[in-house]
């Protein structure tokens, strides 16, 4: 009655892509990962319902096999259905960086500013909209080359170890960024790592923020559509120079972005019908 499309195995730190379908009319789907309800929107396309969403696990989450728990309600009736998906380890680099020693070892006059800016970002992270906005495919938010992948062990100034939670685009001061799909900015502000910097809210737990910026052009409220402009590349923030740093979360878990750009009709055979694009069976 109700499929439960989605790869079988996903890399810790990688979104995974699932499509919950069926012939039946659904009225209600609420599907339920690592501890987390969401209710996807449920569209239609080539005879049948679907609810797609974004799930993921974090960057240091643990390995091992996790069940999607999908319910789903048609016809005044209720079903429950479920798959496991295996969450195994991922590659990951490892890069140096020198940026200045207060980006490393904050002074004490700025940890209260961090803690405050960490309460603002983790209530918007936590953020699951019952409306999808993003639809596939995604639109890069740069034209220039990836950098910094994301999940990097990183080296500052020889002694702090960290991990890269996003992807790093070569833009120089100035580049023109845009959204990477249709949303609402949520969070708007200049932040002691992030500099100047927005979140956009695309729905269904679907959260994507823009680091480093000179210069932001749109406003906390504004509904974006997707490829929009949406701010001019810098260097603010903790940075060795300019570029734009893109993270991506679902569920309120970090994912990585890069295989967000890489969806095509090639690579999800299983998908069927994804908004509208009618993908190989």
């Amino acid at each position: 009655m109700v499929e439960i499309d989605s790869p079988d195995t996903i890399g810790v730190g990688k979104p995974l892509l699932v499509n919950v379908t069926s012939w039946y009319p659904l009225d209600d789907v609420v599907v339920h990962w690592a501890g987390r309800d969401v209710r996807p929107t449920i569209t239609q396309g080539g005879g049948k319902y679907h609810a797609l969403v974004y799930l993921g696990i974090r960057l240091r989450g643990e390995l091992g096999v996790y069940p999607i728990n999908v319910t789903a309600s048609f016809w005044g009736h209720t079903y429950t259905f479920a798959k496991d998906i295996t969450v195994v380890e991922s590659a990951w680099g490892k890069e140096t960086l020198s940026v200045p020693p207060k980006m490393v070892k904050p002074p004490k006059e700025a940890l209260v500013r961090i803690a405050k800016e960490r309460e603002r970002i983790k209530a918007v992270l936590n953020t699951v909209s019952p409306e999808r906005y993003w639809k596939l495919p995604f639109s890069r938010p740069a034209k220039g080359k990836m950098l910094s992948r994301f999940g990097l062990y990183r080296i500052f100034n020889g002694d702090t170890a960290s991990r890269h939670t996003g992807l790093d685009f070569r833009a120089w001061e100035g580049t023109p960024l845009y959204a990477m799909a249709a949303g609402r900015v949520v969070l708007k502000g200049n932040f002691y790592y992030a500099g100047n910097c927005i979140y956009v809210d695309h729905g269904n737990g679907f959260v994507s923020m823009y680091a480093h910026m000179s210069k932001v052009l749109v406003n906390e409220g504004d509904m974006l559509t997707s490829g929009q402009k949406i701010g001019l590349s810098g260097a603010t923030g903790r940075v060795n120079g300019a570029h734009l740093h893109l993270g991506t979360f679902v569920q309120g878990q970090v994912v990585d972005p890069e295989p967000l750009f890489s969806i095509n009709v090639d690579t999800m055979p299983q998908m069927g019908w994804i908004d509208g694009i009618h993908t190989a069976q």
